[in-house]
């Protein structure tokens, strides 16, 4: 038992003790994670950024960390937790992974939602990037952006590279163990339609944003039709699009048809491109268009389906429907275009 006249002094000395763990647990808890740690990746004591921040990660927010070194030379920025984005159906990582990897040559790969992390390392000789996005253990999202700008010297861009060496492993290391999303014709045709928009692939479903609006477009579930179309623009007659239309409104009895079932022109006129058709309408609260692409040699036709949100109330209701149906019928025709340019 400690004697009373202890006590105080005791008292003190096991709160002192008490705001050391304190401080000790916020100082692990606030160190940055292996792909943000500056230090120890690089070898090097950060200093201070002299130059104004990249404009272009001006919409990821403020950094948690921004350090350089090196003669301002190599640059890092990270962020601890990456807000939700307003007004998009996408979700922060996928919008964080576009900012960052556009930045970098080849272009903003789609997000997938099978990813818990994704990075790429890119770049020339004359600046090389890193950027990386993962899932942290409570389930909120980070980010990291290096860039290195190699010296002009030959030893002492020798030197740089075998410290910039261990930041591209690491954050390839992210890379480990992620799916690779299953390819198809008319998932390469839709990669280059959408190429610098935000995107995510979800199985079967295909999500982006364009001007502002959310698009989906969905392969699974759409019926197949019962008459022929053919391969050849030269062979389709109106009588058969007449008919198709016809399917069209039985199937949908609700639907107001914005583009009934149309033939399209070929991206360049004159070419001899395949026949491709497209069909828009308005159901309930939502915008729906579609695709046909007839195969050559009769082997199938390849159906996709775009669709948004158009509020049914509101006293801009139909311009903001009017907007969206002629959105989707031009993210159709790039589509089909892109197609066109790929696989024909």
């Amino acid at each position: 038992m400690i004697p009373l006249r202890y006590l105080p002094h005791s008292l003190a000395t096991l709160a002192l003790l008490a705001l050391g763990a304190t401080g000790a647990m916020a100082a692990r808890k606030d160190t940055p994670p292996a792909l943000a740690d500056f230090d120890k990746l690089t070898g090097t004591r950060p200093g201070k950024c002299e130059a104004a921040p990249d404009p272009a990660y001006a919409r990821m927010g403020e950094p948690t960390l921004r350090q350089c070194a090196w003669s301002q030379r190599l640059e890092m920025q990270y962020w601890k937790s990456i807000p939700a984005p307003e007004a998009t159906c996408l979700p922060p990582a996928a919008i964080a992974w576009h900012r960052l990897s556009s930045r970098t040559p080849g272009g903003a790969p789609p997000w997938s939602k099978d990813w818990t992390g994704q990075a790429r390392v890119a770049g020339s000789g004359e600046l090389q990037q890193a950027v990386a996005v993962w899932q942290a253990a409570d389930g909120s999202w980070s980010a990291v952006a290096w860039r290195w700008r190699p010296s002009d010297r030959p030893d002492t861009r020798a030197w740089q590279q075998a410290h910039w060496d261990p930041v591209a492993k690491a954050a390839q290391a992210v890379n480990a163990g992620n799916p690779a999303p299953a390819s198809s014709p008319l998932l390469d045709a839709w990669l280059a339609g959408t190429n610098g928009k935000p995107r995510i692939l979800e199985g079967d479903t295909w999500r982006w944003a364009s001007d502002k609006t959310c698009m989906v477009l969905r392969t699974a579930g759409i019926g197949q039709g019962q008459l022929h179309l053919p391969y050849s623009r030269d062979d389709s007659r109106l009588e058969q699009r007449t008919a198709m239309q016809v399917q069209l409104a039985r199937r949908f009895p609700a639907a107001e048809w914005l583009q009934p079932f149309t033939l399209l022109d070929p991206a360049t006129a004159g070419t001899r491109s395949g026949a491709k058709f497209i069909a828009v309408w308005r159901e309930g609260a939502a915008i729906q268009g579609q695709l046909w692409i007839p195969l050559r040699d009769n082997a199938g036709i390849v159906r996709a389906r775009i669709g948004t949100d158009a509020p049914r109330q509101g006293p801009h209701a139909d311009d903001v429907a009017a907007q969206r149906a002629a959105l989707v019928e031009r993210e159709l025709k790039t589509l089909a275009q892109a197609w066109e340019a790929r696989h024909e």
